[in-house]
């Protein structure tokens, strides 16, 4: 009886043949995540400490520039590595994210956010070669 209700919870999640058998998303099979996305484009709006005058930048998209409301500082969306990120802002709740990286010795960028308030997740997508 279990097995075959587990079948008709998992027979739309099914996609076929091979080792991968579900079509789900890493973000759709997390448990905790509701909503989501990947890559760079995608990134949450990001809110930068000016190196300047120490006051808060906000960048809403990945390839905006960076320039500081508070005073004269102005930077490429090149230079996000080099600016001390203080938290990504969910684009759904508006929430602070907790955010990391997977991968330090490989990247200078965030690699991962989520939203604890609505559980929204993002990903940076890259290859692994």
């Amino acid at each position: 009886m279990t097995k075959h209700i587990g079948e008709r919870v998992a027979k739309p999640l099914r996609r076929g043949d091979g080792p991968n058998k579900f079509r789900l998303s890493a973000m759709d099979t997390a448990t905790t995540t509701y909503d989501g996305d990947d890559g760079w484009a995608k990134r949450p709006p990001a809110v930068l400490e000016c190196p300047r005058c120490g006051g808060d930048i906000l960048q809403h998209h990945s390839r905006d520039d960076i320039d500081c409301p508070h005073c004269v500082a102005e930077f490429s969306y090149q230079k996000f590595p080099e600016l001390e990120l203080n938290h990504l802002t969910c684009p759904v709740c508006r929430s602070e994210m907790a955010h990391g990286q997977r991968h330090p010795e490989a990247f200078d960028l965030v690699e991962w956010a989520t939203c604890n308030g609505c559980r929204y997740h993002w990903e940076f997508k890259h290859s692994y070669s």
